[in-house]
């Protein structure tokens, strides 16, 4: 009997007292619950089990600040891409002006109420995936059950891997996030490629190749000679303080001077550093 009023007895909510019964509660690491209302404030895409009470307290504001940069920026500001452009059951909207991307869906009923938006800079990895039902009889052709994007994040989990010093670490989501486009064969399909090309786009997967008709400069080869340009003024720039003194240079030489540094971090990051730039811009903001 103990045993089955431990595991079916009411809880109460660690963060607002409320009790919670068996079907609306979360437990999170150190064998405290969550109510439904608690949970609803954390992300959809973060296991609580993985948490403590200080951490889901920090994660929680996390997420509020979130829904405040979605509400009074993203929403408001800059154009947005969203692939499938119509919802069939989830996709990604990205906002380039912003440096930041979110997951939509078409009928979300699961727990996680509040908008997350995600840094392009936060992005470890991505794919297309595809997933089939065995055949049920020998011979048949496997069942098509759905398609879509797996995008994996900058966490804790990846530190001991040496990736770009550039990436910013998301300090909650762990979990590979899994984004279905499609449940039907013919539904999206080509939208799951036309993100693959957007995130390709942001990465600079492709700024080292040319077209099949192109005689000019790659991307790749543009951003270094910018680059290296902005090192020269960059250069001069600063003997120029040193000598005449820091009064000696101009706001016009602080913005050259800013650009020069963009120029620099843009060829460091193979492009990405414009992105992270708009995302610091867009979070200052709040």
């Amino acid at each position: 009997m103990g045993f089955l009023k431990n595991a079916f007895g009411k809880k109460t909510c660690a963060l607002c007292g409320n009790e919670c019964g068996m079907m609306s509660r979360t437990k999170i690491k150190g064998g405290d619950y969550l109510c439904d209302d608690c949970y609803n404030q954390c992300s959809k895409f973060v296991r609580l089990d993985y948490l403590t009470l200080d951490e889901v307290e920090g994660h929680i504001e996390y997420m509020k600040r979130q829904n405040k940069l979605y509400e009074e920026v993203f929403a408001m500001e800059g154009k947005k891409v969203r692939y499938p452009s119509t919802l069939t059951d989830a996709g990604i909207e990205f906002c380039d002006d912003l440096g930041m991307f979110r997951i939509v869906y078409k009928n979300y009923t699961g727990r996680g109420k509040l908008e997350e938006l995600f840094r392009y800079d936060q992005v470890l990895g991505y794919e297309a995936y595809y997933e089939e039902e065995p055949a049920e009889e020998a011979g048949k052709p496997a069942e098509f059950k759905e398609a879509g994007i797996k995008i994996n994040l900058a966490g804790t989990q990846t530190r001991e891997i040496s990736p770009p010093q550039w990436l910013h670490f998301h300090p909650y989501v762990r979990q590979e996030i899994k984004v279905c486009f499609a449940k039907n064969r013919k539904d999206n399909e080509i939208y799951i490629d036309n993100a693959i090309h957007h995130f390709d786009h942001i990465f600079g997967k492709h700024s080292k190749e040319k077209g099949l008709f192109s005689l000019g400069l790659t991307q790749a080869e543009k951003r270094n000679i910018k680059s290296a340009a902005g090192m020269v003024d960059l250069f001069g720039t600063v003997i120029k303080g040193s000598k005449n003194g820091i009064d000696s240079i101009t706001e016009e030489d602080k913005a050259r001077l800013q650009a020069d540094l963009n120029a620099v971090e843009d060829a460091a990051t193979n492009g990405v550093g414009v992105y992270t730039r708009r995302a610091d811009e867009a979070e200052a903001k709040i």
